[in-house]
């Protein structure tokens, strides 16, 4: 990541900019950026500076003409070691081969990729003739977890039991979040469901449904979802009363409604601790 500070925007002479999406016949203008950073990746062909940055976008012609969407840009800031290499980072060919991997499995639990295209930055880029990755996809509703610690008690209790329902689902599905945060998950109240996010961490284990088994407190210790704070893995001091203590043997689940029925018990207040 870059240092901290000030952060530098690449992506703002993108705003407003409609891009054209070939497989779907479509065109779409990018608005807001909801988020951005800026990544070094080390790969075979060299290293590099990639700014990555996630915006909303309405599709301004096509067959669902004022659809939103989510456009996530990758561009390419520095050049390849290779002189000869023109592709894009590992990083954004992943995030696309998860999200079409997943979008084909029929996951409920990750926004549904819709079109990708790869193209090159003009003389006026940040980088002439290097790459920018555009890659759509369905704009899943709720809102993003940073702000988890301003819940009350009641939706986060029916946030995390939410989350272990996608949880399941996405490694059902053979995956694995090498990256997990709040911030890469969002929470509709409405339909009381969990999405993952931001894929581009995340890596096919080539899972089955037999291979599956969860332990809540560290799924909820990884993705920090104890508690109103952010805290340390192994620091319990804010831990809601639907986590369950520490204990030698853990608290591996091989059945998802048993382990849901074990976390709903918990969320009472007057259950029976350990």
């Amino acid at each position: 990541m870059e240092p901290s500070g000030a952060p530098e925007s690449y992506l703002t002479a993108f705003l407003g900019r409609e891009i054209p999406f070939f497989r779907t016949k479509t065109l779409w203008r990018i608005g807001n950026i909801q988020k951005e950073k800026t990544r070094v990746h080390d790969e075979e062909e060299g290293t590099i500076r990639e700014a990555t940055g996630v915006c909303t976008a309405t599709q301004v012609d096509g067959a669902s003409f004022g659809e939103e969407a989510i456009i996530k840009i990758k561009l390419q800031l520095s050049p390849w070691d290779d002189p000869n290499f023109v592709g894009p980072s590992r990083e954004a060919e992943r995030e696309i081969e998860n999200l079409e991997q997943l979008t084909k499995k029929g996951c409920k639990s990750t926004p549904r990729i819709i079109d990708h295209g790869i193209f090159r930055q003009g003389d006026t880029g940040s980088l002439p003739n290097g790459y920018i990755v555009f890659i759509l996809m369905e704009k899943v509703p709720g809102q993003n977890l940073g702000n988890f610690h301003n819940f009350s008690l009641e939706e986060r209790n029916l946030l995390r039991i939410a989350f272990i329902k996608a949880v399941w689902e996405f490694r059902s599905n053979g995956f694995y979040h090498h990256d997990p945060r709040r911030e890469n998950l969002v929470w509709d109240n409405v339909s009381q469901r969990c999405f993952i996010v931001d894929l581009e961490d995340a890596e096919d284990m080539e899972l089955t449904e037999k291979d599956i088994c969860l332990d809540p407190l560290t799924e909820f210790s990884l993705w920090n979802l104890r508690g109103k704070e952010k805290r340390p893995f192994d620091d319990d001091g804010d831990n809601d009363p639907m986590i369950p203590i520490k204990r030698h043997d853990g608290w591996m689940y091989y059945n998802k409604d048993e382990l849901l029925q074990f976390l709903t018990a918990r969320a009472d207040k007057d259950a029976v601790q350990g």
